[in-house]
């Protein structure tokens, strides 16, 4: 499992989906066989920020699969890009080691 972080390309002046449009929008994109099993999304300043929890073997496989997914999205309303990748049991071992300090 992969999370990829994608962020909502906002143009000047323009207003950001609400969370729950978000949510809907980044989910009609999704297509049986993308592997995405779960969506988190916060605003961000005047964006949106969203993770895209992806089942896939390797990162680069996940990667593809989210900017398919996002492609999609981009065709029928606003624009997402990719900003970063994390396999989830590194992310969970982060967050782990956080109260360590």
């Amino acid at each position: 499992m992969y999370l990829v972080n994608v962020r909502l390309a906002v143009v000047d002046g323009g207003l950001s989906p609400s969370l729950p449009e978000t949510h809907a929008l980044l989910w009609a994109a999704v297509r049986p066989g993308d592997g995405v099993e779960h969506i988190y999304a916060q605003p961000c300043g005047r964006s949106v920020e969203a993770v895209l929890f992806v089942e896939r073997p390797t990162l680069a496989e996940a990667e593809r699969c989210c900017d398919t997914v996002l492609d999609r999205c981009a065709a029928d309303g606003p624009r997402f890009s990719r900003h970063s990748s994390v396999p989830l049991p590194l992310f969970v071992e982060l967050l782990g080691g956080q109260g360590e300090h």
